[in-house]
């Protein structure tokens, strides 16, 4: 009996590596990995911060490219969150006189789950942009960005503000 419980050690070292193995892959989605905030903050909130994120970098480098600008850091401020448009069914409905309309999202019907239509979704608008870069007390590079940031981006220049560093 002693002879079968004596393992070969260089079979036990194998053996010991695939049950902790084993116990990682069994164990590892209970072991909390610091992302459950992340789970429990809304998928817009990342959607927009994404979006924000995305246009500052494209205006830093779009600012850097102007002669005299070396270094450049931007702020966006935006009106809102992302909006959702979901197909609607009208209905008219009563007399001639005192019609009245009747509104219901189209739905869709995918197994256990029902689904608005989404017809598209619309990104919130630019409230303002602040720029500090290199350069940015001077007048003439003030007037460059703040006429390239207007028309590349439809924002009315009082709503564009640039300073030096």
């Amino acid at each position: 009996m002693k002879e079968k419980l004596h393992l070969d050690k260089s079979k036990l070292i194998p053996l010991l590596g695939g049950i902790v193995g084993i116990l990682l892959i069994v164990f590892g989605g209970i072991i909390p990995s610091g992302e459950s905030e992340k789970n429990t903050r809304e998928e817009g909130y990342y959607e927009v911060s994404f979006y924000t994120e995305s246009l500052e970098k494209k205006i830093e480098s779009l600012c850097m490219s102007i002669s005299g600008i070396t270094e450049a850091e931007v702020l966006l401020t935006l009106d809102c969150s992302t909006e959702y448009v979901y197909a609607q069914n009208k209905q008219k409905s009563g007399s001639e006189g005192s019609e009245s309309y009747t509104t219901d999202y189209l739905i869709l019907n995918q197994g256990e789950k029902d689904n608005a239509v989404l017809l598209m979704e619309v990104y919130p608008k630019i409230r303002g942009i602040a720029v500090v870069c290199t350069g940015g007390n001077d007048a003439v590079v003030q007037q460059t960005v703040i006429d390239l940031l207007s028309a590349a981006l439809g924002v009315s220049t009082n709503r564009i503000k640039v300073a030096g560093s």
